[in-house]
């Protein structure tokens, strides 16, 4: 197994819908990056893994012009009905070559949606990010921290694919970064800022994830 696919995807986000229960995470994840976006001269934003939009409804509230895509097609779906008006929402898989140009964006943001793959998979998806940015651009994410395993591993049970790779039981892939191995996939980057971020349960509170958030710069 390289990563869990489209069919499981379609399958999360429709139990979502039925349930009422859509996966937004309010302003967390974008909230941080508004400021270097607007000091970098962002105009233009490619989100890799948007799911049902809300992230890239909120950047464009914010003036910018976003393009959103994910493998689902039931999330794109989604995406459009709710936010259409307002951001271009596309299905494609990241783990491919993406049809834009080079440079053809600003800005690359992805929210805990690039730790799904395999450690060739990964690099592939990180050398792509860097073929889409223009010079100057900015990359921003936010990806599982190694700390996070243990962690999820108590509501997850999981099984080890590749060092740091797992797959769990509901077939959902899981990769947790390093700060050493991020510098790594970062290493052609003019700056490269990281800060381990604590999250809390969106709505219980107590502790739930720990990522890296991450602003990298052309």
């Amino acid at each position: 197994m390289a990563s869990a696919g489209a069919e499981f995807w379609d399958r999360f986000f429709s139990r979502r819908r039925e349930s009422g229960d859509d996966l937004d995470w309010g302003g967390l994840w974008t909230k941080p990056f508004l400021v270097p976006l607007r000091e970098a001269g962002v105009r233009t934003v490619l989100e890799l893994g948007c799911g049902t939009g809300n992230d890239a409804a909120r950047l464009a509230e914010e003036g910018y012009s976003v393009t959103a895509i994910d493998l689902s097609g039931e999330a794109i779906g989604q995406a459009r009905a709710r936010f259409g008006a307002v951001a271009r929402f596309m299905v494609a898989d990241m783990t491919r070559p993406l049809p834009f140009p080079d440079a053809g964006f600003d800005a690359v943001m992805s929210n805990v949606a690039m730790h799904m793959f395999p450690d060739g998979v990964t690099r592939a998806v990180f050398a792509e990010v860097g073929r889409l940015v223009r010079p100057r651009g900015m990359f921003a994410f936010h990806l599982n921290a190694l700390e996070d395993r243990p962690l999820r591993a108590r509501r997850l049970p999981a099984r080890e694919l590749e060092p740091d790779y797992v797959v769990e039981e509901s077939g959902q892939t899981m990769h947790f970064f390093s700060e050493a191995y991020l510098r790594e996939l970062l290493a052609g980057w003019r700056q490269v800022h990281l800060v381990p971020v604590s999250v809390p349960h969106h709505k219980t509170g107590e502790l739930f994830k720990h990522v890296w958030r991450g602003i990298a710069r052309r």
